[in-house]
Parts: structure tokens; C-alpha cells; sequence
């Protein structure tokens, strides 16, 4: 076995792994062989084993036709796993004069309803996606509070949570869309959503 330090961490690697005792006296000697270029290589590949590999990438084309489907739309913006999906997406909103804004919540369960009514309000507010009036405001909470009901159980008070929240609206409706994880454990998490859509 070889050690090397690359960047104040240890890496420990076996060389011939395979035919323990056939091999035996020859691994002595190749062990005690050290090649800096060969642990920073096997290093690189136990970092790639641990970062997650891309299982599969979609490229997916949908076709609005009317603007009630809007939760289709605030559903597709919550599902997206990174800032560059979730720009484009926007852009898209936005070339059709609508507006958008997501956001993130976690914790645990029982904490969810009061940190995803702080979340909507302050995203939707702060982004221009609605203004400070009574009917604007009213729909907001109303879908939020579907959304958030199709997402959680009452049942899941003590579950972790992370979520990301869209809030997606136009001219007649606004719908809030929620996407995440939940888990009693980590080895046991699982995706959920929910929607609300409300007229303005």
C-alpha cells in the first residue's frame, strides 16, 4: 500500500488487487513503488466514483396552448436540478410575457407550511411576480396553499424535507408548483410534487 498527500488529503491505494497469495511476494515490492502521477490519477478516480454520473438527460418540447396550462409550466420550472435549466426555462416564460420566480425551501415536515408561506410571499413580492393587492395576494396564498397540500401529508411532521418552489403566473391565473425529497432516513427518501392553481 502507497500513500500520497495531494492538497492536505491522504490517498491510500492497493496496487494488484486481484490473486492475493499467488501474488504475494511480487506485491511487496510493487508497493513500495511510489509514483506521484499514479496517485493523483487514482485519486481523480475515486473523486469520479463518488460524484454522481449523469443517468439521463432529457430534452423535452412542450407546446402551451392556452393560458390556463400554467401548471404545467410552474411544474416544469420546479423540476429543474440546476441554474442553467432553470434560466432557460425562464426565458421562455418571459418571451411569452408571463412571469416567474423560483425558490428553495427544507427542514422538517412539520415546519414546512410556515417556511413555504415566507418563501412564496417573499419571492413573488421581491420578483415583481405580484403586486402588494388584495386579489394578487389572495390567489397566491390560495395556490400555495393546494400546492403545499399535495405535497405534504399530515402524517409526515418529524420527515426532512427539500423542496424548490415555482410561482409561474399571467394576465388570469398563478400557480405554485413544489418538487422535492422527503425522508424518515436518508437511505429512504423519495421524489414528491404538488400544485395550485388559482385565478387572479
Amino acid at each position: 500500500m502507497a500513500e500520497a498527500n495531494l492538497g492536505g488529503e491522504p490517498v491510500m491505494f492497493w496496487k494488484n488487487k486481484g490473486n492475493f497469495e499467488e501474488k504475494s511476494m511480487e506485491r511487496e515490492d510493487q508497493d513500495m513503488e511510489f509514483s506521484p502521477d499514479k496517485a493523483r490519477e487514482e485519486h481523480a478516480e475515486t473523486r469520479e466514483e463518488r460524484e454522481p454520473a449523469t443517468l439521463l438527460e432529457m430534452r423535452v418540447h412542450f407546446t402551451i396552448k392556452d393560458r390556463s396550462q400554467i401548471g404545467r409550466v410552474a411544474l416544469i420550472l420546479a423540476a429543474t436540478t440546476d441554474d442553467g435549466e432553470e434560466s432557460h426555462i425562464r426565458e421562455n416564460i418571459f418571451g411569452a410575457g408571463w412571469k416567474a420566480v423560483a425558490t428553495e425551501v427544507g427542514g422538517l415536515a412539520g415546519g414546512l407550511p410556515q417556511k413555504v408561506t415566507r418563501a412564496v410571499v417573499g419571492a413573488a413580492l421581491n420578483s415583481g411576480v405580484v403586486e402588494k393587492r388584495s386579489n394578487e395576494m389572495h390567489a397566491l396564498m390560495h395556490a400555495a396553499l393546494e400546492a403545499t397540500g399535495g405535497f405534504m401529508s399530515p402524517s409526515m411532521l418529524e420527515a426532512s424535507v427539500g423542496a424548490k418552489i415555482a410561482i409561474v403566473r399571467n394576465d388570469a391565473w398563478i400557480a405554485v408548483a413544489i418538487v422535492g425529497d422527503t425522508a424518515y432516513h436518508a437511505v429512504a427518501h423519495h421524489e414528491r410534487c404538488g400544485l395550485g392553481v388559482m385565478h387572479i
